[in-house]
């Protein structure tokens, strides 16, 4: 009876101290997922930062799923339940699984190549099935996280990594149509409520870097910057700059504007103190970003 007693102790305290499932969606979270455009076909090249957020949610077929956005205004529909990340497929009017925390050591979890955004930030999608060789709990920003591993099964070392309340380590993006040969996808920055977290050996949260001379990007200047008043960004006319971007620290879009002039203007009474980032835009292709403090 003792020993029945004494299990029953251990079990409750094991059931007490297990740490809860820490879910991926979240509107806390922000992801930054580098878009590795290839040189083929003449087009532009280099690297695309994607910032990736959770907007609103929507009801459909009954179910609520968040609305995934990213900085070109593009978007895809998720909800998570029981650990598992499904994506509406509207020409389906139907969901998949785009990522299973469930899954063991080989389980095989197969992959739509159709529409796949969302799961593994897109990438060229070469494979079928991928297979789970291990799974793990490591220490990741500030807290114990279930991490599984898997690999292509028809493709030898392509391998991607599935972080519990994180996501992929391909990244967690919703880009489509604007990006159009895409040689890979890697999460670079996750944001979690302001705690930054960096993957993928980057040290910073944008590492766009396109086919663009820096000389001519030199001449895009934002002065005076801090901005106290009124300052002017210069936009080279050579440059085909049409949007403009502004972010808060936190990656948050708090501004668009259409750009019909070679200069914006960027007033101090807009924004409240701190500091921001502008990303100056030619046809969705981001060709500076920079940053700038308001007083």
């Amino acid at each position: 009876m003792k020993r029945l007693l004494l299990f029953g102790i251990l079990l409750c305290l094991n059931i007490s101290l297990a740490q809860p499932y820490l879910p991926i969606l979240d509107e806390n979270h922000i992801w930054s997922v580098d878009v590795e455009l290839c040189p083929f076909g003449g087009g532009t090249y280099g690297t695309l930062t994607h910032q990736v957020s959770l907007g609103g949610t929507t009801v459909i077929n009954g179910k609520t799923y968040y609305t995934v956005v990213n900085n070109y205004g593009e978007s895809c529909q998720v909800r998570e339940e029981g650990g598992i990340v499904y994506k509406y497929k509207s020409f389906l009017n139907d969901e998949i699984p785009i990522i299973d925390m469930n899954l063991e050591v080989g389980n095989i979890f197969n992959v739509d190549l159709v529409e796949d955004y969302c799961s593994h930030g897109g990438g060229n999608n070469l494979f079928f099935e991928l297979e789970v060789f291990a799974v793990t709990t490591e220490f990741i920003a500030g807290q114990d996280r279930k991490v599984i591993e898997l690999g292509d099964t028809g493709w030898p070392g392509y391998n991607i990594k599935w972080i519990e309340g994180i996501g992929s380590d391909k990244g967690f993006d919703s880009f489509g149509e604007t990006v159009d040969i895409t040689c890979d996808t890697k999460l670079v920055c996750f944001n979690d409520n302001g705690v930054i977290t960096f993957f993928n050996g980057a040290t910073a949260c944008d590492n766009t870097n396109l086919s663009v001379p820096d000389s001519m990007k030199d001449h895009m200047v934002l002065a005076p910057n801090p901005v106290e008043d009124i300052s002017i960004l210069q936009l080279p006319s050579e440059l085909n700059i049409d949007t403009v971007r502004i972010y808060d620290i936190t990656g948050k879009v708090i501004s668009v504007k259409t750009i019909t002039k070679n200069y914006m203007t960027i007033n101090a009474m807009d924004y409240a103190a701190g500091i921001y980032f502008y990303q100056a835009l030619s046809v969705d292709k981001v060709i500076k970003t920079d940053r700038f403090i308001v007083k």
